[in-house]
This record gives structure tokens, sequence and C-alpha cells, in this order.
């Protein structure tokens, strides 16, 4: 069974039960300090998603943020946050729209509507960005400045994960949805030129992507839903366009997902059942975790900027609130705190 796809919440089961949260301390009157947000998604058509804040000052979770800054509700199914400035754009995929927030505030600034069914955002500079989409054979260009559409980019596919280098954005296509063509590529888009320029095969359900520090594109594949082949992990040279190295994971039945990249740009994580790490000049797959599972269902993670922790959350049963772990990088744990429905995506204000 994949682990958090969006398969996955139309095939549980719906409710919103939520039980009282552990840990609900005051929020701030105003600036929320350092620390992480948590996207909660919620369950799918019951438009209970959240947002939460981890102040490291505190060392406290602030649940239902939004709502309590912005007396509104987040919306259906939040699917992930992006930074641009001091600003944080949140993408709420069932609602088909993208709320700015202030990113050290948590106040409500502007909104884009009438999306398909949004995943990603790609910045490209201050007037130019990306979205990615679910259904959409492509990605809708918009202005974050003004929220204005600015059109759509026809891929022929649908889209999901991006990383831009220099000029180009890399673009997975994780979703088959109404795809004819295998969900097996990382299309290229021209970003001065808004425009497909190219596309590189891996294996199926790319999900993840990241760029080191060489500007090497890391492309993370799950294998497929439903495991027609063997999950791999790609190493691709953006200049020429080609796989420079594929390692592929031992077992047919493996679910990675979740590539992140320190801030230095040397270091990997992944999960897959566990957190794994891997230095970038590795030959091979790491054999050991880094973080056990332990029983723990892991659906998100996130790497301090400062390689300070690891972020790891635990959607248990998708009905209830779930709970968020930092684990030092020794992979000890540091301590635990309760967000809201299915805690998916996190994402640093600084």
């Amino acid at each position: 069974m994949k682990r958090f796809t969006f398969y996955l919440l139309i095939l549980i089961w719906l409710g919103s039960a939520c039980t009282k949260l552990e840990n609900d301390p005051p929020i701030p009157p105003d600036y929320l300090g350092n620390g992480f947000f948590v996207l909660n998604q919620g369950n799918f058509t019951s438009g209970n998603a959240s947002l939460s804040f981890f102040s490291e000052d505190s060392v406290k979770m602030i649940n239902n943020l939004f709502y309590k800054r912005n007396n509104a509700p987040l919306g259906d199914v939040a699917q992930s946050i992006s930074f641009w400035g001091d600003e944080a754009f949140i993408v709420v995929n069932n609602s088909a729209y993208i709320y700015v927030i202030d990113a050290h505030t948590g106040h409500f600034k502007r909104k884009l509507t009438e999306l398909a069914s949004p995943r990603f955002i790609q910045f490209v500079d201050a007037n130019k960005a990306y979205i990615s989409d679910f259904q959409l054979k492509g990605l809708v260009v918009f202005n974050p400045t003004t929220m204005q559409p600015l059109g759509i980019i026809e891929t022929g596919k649908t889209t999901e994960a991006m990383v831009r280098v220099d000029n180009e954005v890399f673009v997975t296509n994780w979703s088959a949805y109404n795809n004819k063509s295998t969900n097996s590529t990382v299309q290229i888009i021209d970003a001065r030129l808004d425009q497909l320029i190219d596309s590189i095969v891996v294996a199926k359900e790319p999900n993840s992507i990241v760029v080191d520090k060489n500007k090497k594109i890391w492309v993370l594949c799950s294998g497929g839903f439903m495991n027609d082949e063997v999950p791999a992990l790609f190493r691709i040279d953006p200049s020429g366009r080609n796989i420079e190295k594929r390692y592929n994971f031992p077992v047919l039945e493996s679910s990675p997902g979740q590539l992140h990249i320190n801030r230095a740009g040397d270091e990997l994580y992944y999960l897959n059942g566990d957190v794994f790490n891997m230095h970038i000049d590795e030959d091979k797959l790491p054999a050991a975790p880094v973080v056990m599972a332990s029983g723990r269902n892991y659906s998100a993670l996130g790497v301090h900027p400062d390689d300070q922790y690891i972020i790891l959350s635990d959607a248990g049963n998708y009905v209830q609130n779930g709970w968020v772990f930092r684990f030092g990088l020794d992979g000890i744990l540091i301590d635990s705190t309760q967000a809201g429905i299915i805690p998916g995506y996190v994402g640093f204000n600084y």
C-alpha cells in the first residue's frame, strides 16, 4: 500500500472526528518567531484542513493557526506550503485555491481561486510562478504578487513536484490521472518562454525532486501505486539532460517518498517506512535507517534549514489528530506534540 498519496485519501474512511488537542497554547499577539509550519490535510471533502505552527521559542505547537488569525477555515485538503520573501503560499487542493499569509504572523493577505486540482508552487521570480496540478495536463502560470493568472503551459501530462535550475524548471509527472502515457517522466520547462522543451524518462511515479550543491537533480520514484516496477532514486545532470546514476531499491514493495535535502545541498533524506539519510557522493542506498518507524505511520518529513533536527509527522488512523516528532540528526527523539488531522507537509518560516 502506498503511503500518503492522494489515492489513499480517497480510499480511506471519510470522517471528521477530532479529538481534543493535547497541546494548544495561546496564540502570540502578532509575531510568531522562529519555527516551522505543519500543514494538516484534513479528510477529503470534510473541509477540516488546518495550519499548525511549532514555536522554537516556547517549544510548543500552536494549532488551528489560520482560523485563529483570520476567523476562517483553511479549506478542503491542504496540500503544500511554499515561501517567497516574507510570505507563505498555502495550496488547498480540493478547495482549488491558494491562500497567501504573512510567514511571520499568519495573517491573511490575498488569494487565488478557480484552479483545478493544485499541488505545488515553483517560483520563477516576484512576478511569475508555476502551479502543478493533479488533473490538469499542464502548469498554471500566475503572478504571485498580484495573484493574477497568466496562462497555462501545456505539458500533455499531469504535474507534481518541481525544482528550478537556472532558467529551466524540472517537473515530475507523478499522477496517472487521465493520462494515456505512463507517469514516469520529468518534464523540462523553459522558464523564460514558459514552454515545454524536453523530458527525461525515469521510473514510475516520480513523487519528489531536489537540487544538490552541484546543481545535480535528484528524483525519487515509488515504482507505481500497485508496485508495478522497482522503486528507484535518480541523479540527473540538468545541463546534459541525462541520467547519471540510478539507485534501485532492493524490495519491489518498497514505497519511498518525501525526498528532501539539507541547506548545504549534500545530504539527502527520504521516507521508506523508516527515515533514511544519504550523502550525495554515496555509490549505493543506505542499508540502515537514521530513524526507525517503530510502529508509527510517518506521513511527512522535514529537515531543519540549519541541520538542527529532523521533523516527522504521524498521520495515525487518518481520522483523529496526528502527531509531530522532532529527532536529532543522530536519530534520537527530542520531543513530540499533537497537530491536526493528517499532518502532511512541513515548512519553515525562515
